[in-house]
């Protein structure tokens, strides 16, 4: 439902007896409650494993937040299940759940938003001060009722997208006349939706099949160049941040994606020496990306809070930097390795969301504290302790040292 009229009458607010409670339907109360014997059940597991272990007074602490942690989890799913309420009044509405208890009179309420997200949309009733109180409309069952009553709250997301659109239409830097700047503007969007699926298709591209592998990973190197061009270029078209609603294509995703691809793609590639180097300049290489972020045009509506995507954007930069940097140092390494003879002295699989495999070795460099090194499982199954390997340790291209594991044939 997305209109008033129709479902309750057009006097709606007549037809609706005050107030509304809504409690946690019996399905999600039903979920919660077996949510909550989950996470107890995880604690106590935690709890009966780590009793039969002596610990120290550091082990215990630790062990003590890994035990309250599912507790608490459990505590709050079952809080929630039997306590939580939405209530709707004519003129207010309020929210009672684990540590949110609110109420809003129509007087506190600046207007209505819906929050896009991948698999759902979620509506938050926004007030004039203070943060967005979001309705979980799911857990309540809510019915046409509220959504009666959340409809006839200004709708702050149209309100947007007309004070962008008024924007754009009045920019002349964007043509001679509103119909010319409109028609970009709509260019501009069908560029947006081409190049949402890009960040994607890349990380897919890297992390499962990197053939050409240099072709694969300049492909991930430029996109958080072309989301930096774009905004600069056309400002007033392209946005990396700004008010929901702006009609303005995002092209944040772009320096969001591709900087992890490159991160886990030299995890996986490179066995970096020199891991607090790497850091240090990968930190340097990205400082041109991050300044290009920071001083990026921005419209009225986010120039006061110019700092907080640059903030945010701090990870994915250092990872950008540091992934690109081990992985160009390996690729542009022509130099011959020293290679070292060592022993195998263990073996052990590391399993996640990927599978890693290790050899254990002996001390081989007084200097290079590194004896566990990630091969391909090939080799991993062909070795056997005791048996005799060569280290190869690149000089790297930048004077970043990397080694790889092998035969000394």
């Amino acid at each position: 439902m997305t209109d008033t009229a129709g479902v309750l009458g057009l006097d709606w607010q007549r037809d609706i007896r005050y107030p509304v409670v809504y409690k946690v339907t019996t399905g999600w109360r039903i979920a919660m409650v077996a949510l909550a014997l989950f996470f107890a059940g995880a604690g106590v597991v935690i709890a009966f494993t780590a009793s039969q272990r002596s610990l120290e007074a550091s082990g215990v602490l630790l062990l003590g937040t890994f035990v309250l942690i599912p507790l608490a989890l459990a505590v709050y799913c079952v809080n929630y299940a039997l306590g939580a309420s939405l209530t709707l009044e004519r003129d207010a509405i309020a929210v009672c759940k684990p540590f949110v208890d609110r109420r809003l009179t129509r007087a506190q309420i600046r207007g209505r938003r819906v929050v896009q997200a991948r698999n759902a949309n979620y509506k938050q009733v926004v007030p004039i001060d203070g943060s967005p109180l979001m309705i979980d409309a799911t857990s309540f069952g809510l019915d046409d009722r509220f959504q009666a009553w959340f409809n006839a709250l200004p709708d702050l997301d149209q309100v947007a997208r007309e004070e962008t659109l008024a924007e754009v239409a009045n920019d002349p830097t964007l043509g001679s006349n509103p119909q010319e700047r409109l028609a970009r503007l709509q260019k501009a969007q069908q560029l947006g939706k081409a190049i949402a699926f890009a960040p994607l298709l890349v990380l897919m591209w890297v992390m499962i099949i990197p053939q050409p592998y240099g072709l694969a990973i300049a492909c991930a190197a430029l996109l958080p160049w072309v989301a930096a061009v774009l905004v600069w270029l056309k400002p007033g078209l392209f946005k990396l941040d700004g008010k929901q609603g702006d009609v303005r294509p995002n092209v944040a995703g772009l320096l969001v994606t591709p900087p992890l691809a490159l991160a886990l793609r030299a995890l996986l590639d490179v066995d970096m020496v020199d891991v607090g180097t790497l850091f240090l300049w990968g930190a340097l290489a990205s400082l041109p990306l991050w300044l290009a972020v920071v001083w990026a045009p921005r419209t009225e509506a986010v120039r006061g809070r110019r700092w907080v995507l640059p903030m945010l954007m701090l990870p994915f930069m250092l990872a950008y930097g540091a992934g690109l940097l081990a992985i160009t140092d390996m690729m542009l390494d022509a130099a011959r390795p020293q290679v070292i003879p060592a022993t195998v002295t263990g073996k052990d699989v590391s399993r996640g969301k990927s599978t890693t495999y290790y050899v254990h070795l002996a001390r081989w460099s007084a200097a290079i504290d590194k004896n566990r090194i990630a091969v391909p499982r090939a080799y991993y199954e062909a070795v056997e302790p005791g048996d005799t390997v060569c280290v190869r340790l690149h000089p790297g291209r930048f004077g970043l040292r990397w080694v790889q594991l092998g035969g000394c044939g």
